[in-house]
């Protein structure tokens, strides 16, 4: 598979996104493609992470879909750097934990969803339906990936993606979340999960693409990169601009957002004055446990609250990333977001 530094590079490097994910309004920082406003390194008591990834139809495409046609996923890895020995460690690997997901609403307001079917395929490999009208494609491991508190200074994640169907035009993003530890729920102050960041994005094809996230700048990646980029560290590295500073604030998202759940708990609307599901959702609704997240089952209209630490916490953490880079750059809206942005 043809990839190389320079191209990783040009993937996190502003301003190269291949197209723009149709339902995002513009003025989510992420709309753009890769975004600098979460921490590149975790906070120093932090001991887990969560890489992800998320596809959408392209902006500007006529709308198209086809029920057999699926977007392909394999060999997704994560690794951490060790800072005192600057080596990378494997900590998510999609050989031994597999990815789920869902869809969900394009701009994750309300983090409305429907079930999104996953297909296990030979090796490292998994098979998501295709974003249907009005959903994208977000996956992430069923397990996050663990290391000792305070030994790591920056992350790295990669996934490899094709579409089954030539006449998809989808684009794709990948990135991770830093968390607390392995299990932590996620807060309404983002303290167990500030963000770290996101790919440009890029058009998907037929033909398997890698897309990789670091965080850290393109100098320091490509004099010390990730394990799967070893082999090319021969080339020239491309001419890149200065490392953006970097405060490690985490802004709050200002809004009528409501708690996620604890871990393990789960909220649905139509909950009667005792906390039971009313009879009429019970039969329209229905959940499975998988790892640390909750998976709908039978395909239902939509779920207000897809009670899940993680994935409210993806949502309302790349909603804080927003208002940081609305602070950082006076050209952007100011608009209050309800969640994911």
């Amino acid at each position: 598979m043809d990839f190389s530094i320079s191209a990783l590079i040009k993937q996190n490097t502003p301003g190269n996104s291949e197209g723009f994910p149709a339902g995002v309004p513009p003025s989510y920082n992420w709309y753009q493609g890769w975004n600098d406003g979460g921490l590149w390194s975790p906070p120093k008591d932090f001991t887990a992470v969560e890489g992800w990834g998320q596809v959408y139809p392209k902006v500007g495409e006529a709308p198209y879909s086809n029920p057999g046609a699926t977007v392909e996923v394999a060999n997704a890895k994560t690794y951490v750097r060790i800072k005192h020995a600057g080596e990378w460690t494997l900590v998510q690997d999609q050989a031994n934990t597999q990815l789920t997901g869902g869809h969900f609403v394009p701009d994750f307001v309300g983090n409305v969803a429907i079930p999104m079917k996953a297909t296990p395929l030979a090796g490292a490999t998994i098979a998501f339906d295709a974003p249907p009208a009005g959903y994208n494609n977000h996956f992430w491991y069923k397990a996050r990936g663990t290391y000792p508190a305070g030994a790591v200074d920056a992350v790295y994640i990669q996934m490899e993606m094709r579409v089954t169907d030539p006449n998809l035009r989808l684009v794709a993003m990948v990135g991770a979340d830093w968390w607390r530890d392995a299990r932590a729920p996620y807060l309404d102050d983002h303290s167990n999960n500030p963000g770290v960041g996101g790919t440009n994005w890029i058009e998907l094809s037929t033909q398997w693409k890698v897309i990789g996230f670091y965080s850290m700048s393109a100098d320091d990646f490509f004099a010390s990169p990730a394990p799967p980029l070893r082999g090319l560290a021969r080339e020239t590295p491309p001419a890149s601009p200065p490392a953006p500073a970097r405060s490690g604030e985490n802004v709050i998202q200002e809004g009528p957002i409501q708690p996620a759940p604890l871990s393990g708990e789960q909220k649905h609307t139509g909950l009667n004055a005792t906390g039971e599901q009313a009879p009429a959702q019970q039969a329209s609704q229905q959940s499975i446990n998988s790892g640390s997240h909750i998976i709908l089952a039978d395909p239902i209209t939509t779920v207000h609250v897809m009670a899940n630490d993680c994935i409210l916490g993806f949502a309302l953490t790349l909603g804080a990333l927003v208002k940081v880079r609305r602070t950082r750059t006076a050209k952007l809206q100011t608009s209050k977001l309800d969640v994911k942005a």
